[in-house]
């Protein structure tokens, strides 16, 4: 869908990171969002209801995680996902940024912190040497002099494609 859109492109995936039902894969996904040029930034939002009482990644009762043992809502205990990691491999390998809603961090602030990242971005590019990098993905690395720049890059790019 991505692809056929001109100009810089971004994507927003507000969700807890629970898949159940996908016919794609993650790795299938964050392919096609490098293919496309995508940036894929993720918000983590996670029910406490639909997780139980005090539910949540992280909290007690996840998994084994806490003191109250439980399971991932419904789920069992051995197929709860890793949703939060998820959302952390498409947004990092697409060169985005993953945000976790709190009473710290409520939405709104998410959404703005986002649409100040993508009006402030450069976009860097050089050419390809064709004769020492053939067709596939190729991993590259972004830096910054100054240390204390924030730098979000994808890990890599697609050539020939």
């Amino acid at each position: 869908m991505m692809r056929k859109q001109q100009g810089r492109k971004a994507l927003i995936v507000l969700s807890d990171g629970v898949d159940r039902g996908s016919k794609e894969t993650l790795a299938s996904a964050v392919a096609a969002a490098q293919r496309a040029d995508t940036l894929v930034y993720s918000i983590l939002f996670a029910d406490e209801q639909a997780y139980g009482v005090r539910g949540g990644f992280g909290a007690p009762g996840m998994g084994g995680m806490g003191r109250h043992g439980g399971g991932y809502g419904r789920y069992p205990e051995e197929a709860r996902p890793e949703g939060k990691k998820m959302l952390e491999r498409i947004s990092k390998e697409t060169g985005a940024g993953l945000f976790e809603v709190s009473k710290k961090q409520p939405i709104e602030q998410i959404y703005d912190r986002i649409e100040e990242e993508v009006r402030n971005q450069y976009s860097l590019g050089y050419t390809l040497d064709r004769a020492n990098a053939g067709p596939g993905y190729h991993k590259i690395s972004v830096m910054a002099r100054d240390r204390r720049l924030i730098v979000r890059a994808r890990d890599g790019y697609y050539a020939g494609q």
